[in-house]
Order: C-alpha cells, then structure tokens, then sequence
C-alpha cells in the first residue's frame, strides 16, 4: 500500500498522546522508533512528570470553558464524543479481540490498533480493508486535532509531538497522490 505508515511511527503518536502517567514516561523507548521519534519521546521524559501531567488534563482531558483538542474522532467527524465513527471503530476492534478502558476513537488507542493491525498479514484481506478504514478515519480527523494542539499547547512539547506527528501524515499522504 502506498498509503502506509510505518508501525513504529503510529506507536510513536500512540505514545506522544496517551496519558503521561510514570509507566509511560518511564518506559524504554523502542531502538527501532526513528531517530526524530526517539528525541521526541526522550525530551518529554525531562519534563518533571506532574508538568506534563497537567499539560496533558488541560489540553485533553478537562478544561473550562472548553476542551482546546478532544482526543476523539469524533468530535471533529460529528461534533459530539462516541457518535457513529466511534462505534465504527470499535466493531473493527471487536473482531480482533481488543478492549480498552479508553474510548475507541482516541488518538493513542487508535494509532496503538493500526500498528498492531499493520504488523499482521495485510495480504489478508480483511486486516487491508481494516487498516484501509482505519487509516482513512484518522486522516479525516488528524489534522485538525493536530493543529489544535500546535495552537494550544503552553509547554510545547506536545506541539512538537503534533508538528512531527502532522509531517508524518502529510509526507504519506504525498505518496497516496503519486
């Protein structure tokens, strides 16, 4: 597929934008990550946790008078949390076994499947036609979310993470038109 995203720069975002608690920030960084990924990831570890924690509430989790960037497909696909796309997503999680305590359209969970998913037998045909959905929902809502987090985010590391995460993207959505 033209359309592909390495695995371990999916697992890279997952891991940018999931909750920062200390299993996360402490966790190994992956050798086989890029080099970009791996100075991202490693910066946020050198952040005091609880910074990164309350960037994090703030910008994803809760804020008055308004969250600045929901994590969540669909809110920018359907203007409200857990609509249709949600539960799109979640039908192709269900037939590979996973559960998750988060809601199936966040951003890190969603990247964590798609990585998995892309590991396994894309010759299947339907592991493509799940992967081929899933990366054409993310593209529908990515950029957005992304733009949101360079926009609003005060310690600048998750806007790095989303300048990164939005070259990813638009260098394999350059590759899809050739």
């Amino acid at each position: 597929m033209s359309q592909d995203i390495a695995a371990t720069d999916l697992r890279a975002i997952s891991r940018m934008f999931r909750y920062p608690d200390a299993k996360t920030l402490s966790a190994p960084i992956p050798q086989e990550m890029g080099a970009k990924a791996r100075a991202l990831l490693a910066a946020g570890q050198r952040f005091e946790p609880f910074r990164l924690e309350t960037e994090y509430v703030r910008l994803f989790v809760n804020s008055l008078p308004e969250l600045p960037c929901a994590p969540y497909g669909s809110v920018y696909l359907e203007g409200t949390v857990m609509g249709v796309s949600t539960v799109e997503v979640a039908k192709i999680y269900e037939k590979y076994g996973l559960e998750t305590d988060e809601l199936p359209d966040h951003i890190a969970v969603e990247c964590q499947f798609l990585a998995w998913l892309r590991e396994q037998d894309e010759q299947a045909m339907e592991v493509g036609e799940d992967c081929a959905f899933l990366l054409g929902h993310l593209r529908r809502w990515l950029v957005p979310f992304l733009a949101k987090v360079e926009q609003h985010d005060r310690l600048g590391w998750y806007r790095d993470c989303a300048a990164w995460a939005s070259r990813v993207f638009a260098i394999s959505q350059k590759e899809d038109r050739v």
